[in-house]
């Protein structure tokens, strides 16, 4: 089992089941629904086994359903069943050596309003219940005293996933992101993670991704691209 997969999956299957949506392993992966937030993030299935069951899979959503996997074989067979390819997405990886800095005039602090926190991702109040959840540390990006941006670490031993992030149109281009992940880094390695996950969007040509050039600058390295495919029904 990969761990950079397995580390983000318990992650997510986590918030999916605080903010009171299903997730548990069926035909080898880890599928999660949470229908109160429509984000693909929050309701696919995320291959984990060596052996995955494809109707399995489907059995379990019960209608349409996305399957991420950066398993060759296992995207030609999804094709041959009527899958479509989606966006594909970069996994990133990174060691314990410490953070590289962030130039911000931000200040950056550790919260457990989870209200606060899920009002910087938009409606979904859902999201905001991992706010002091066991294996969870969130954290806020603060201009001039307001709440601008945020981001999330969830850490299990000697592994970490960094996501849940996000930033307030108003205040990006100032350095939130890379000083917030700057900060979860340090908090990872002080936890004991010598492993740490995450992902962006892969780069598309034309359209540059400061979420990717931010985690590359953040010491993360480039580890494989991820398919998302959707079911045909």
């Amino acid at each position: 089992m990969n761990e950079l997969e397995r580390i983000e999956a318990q992650a997510v299957r986590d918030a999916v089941v605080l903010a009171g949506g299903r997730g548990e392993m069926a035909g080898g992966a880890m599928c999660v629904h949470l229908p109160a937030v429509p984000m693909v993030e929050l309701n696919r299935a995320i291959v984990l086994g060596g052996s995955v069951d494809v109707d399995a899979i489907a059995g379990w959503f019960g209608g349409p359903h996305t399957i991420a996997t950066h398993d060759d074989p296992l995207g030609r067979e999804l094709e041959s069943l009527g899958y479509t390819r989606g966006r594909t997405w970069m996994k990133f990886e990174r060691d314990e050596a410490p953070a590289r800095p962030a130039a911000t005039d931000a200040r950056i602090e550790e919260t457990l309003d989870g209200d606060l926190f899920a009002s910087l991702l938009g409606r979904w109040d859902e999201l905001g219940r991992i706010v002091g959840a066991p294996g969870w540390r969130c954290f806020l990006g603060r201009v001039d005293g307001e709440a601008a941006a945020c981001g999330a670490l969830y850490s299990d031993g000697s592994s970490a996933w960094l996501g849940v992030a996000f930033t307030r149109e108003e205040h990006r281009g100032r350095g939130l992101q890379s000083a917030l992940l700057a900060t979860r880094i340090e908090a990872a390695r002080t936890g004991g993670a010598t492993l740490m996950a995450a992902e962006t969007g892969a780069e598309l040509p034309g359209e540059p991704s400061s979420s990717y050039r931010n985690l590359l600058r953040a010491g993360f390295r480039e580890s494989f691209l991820r398919e998302n495919w959707s079911s045909p029904a």
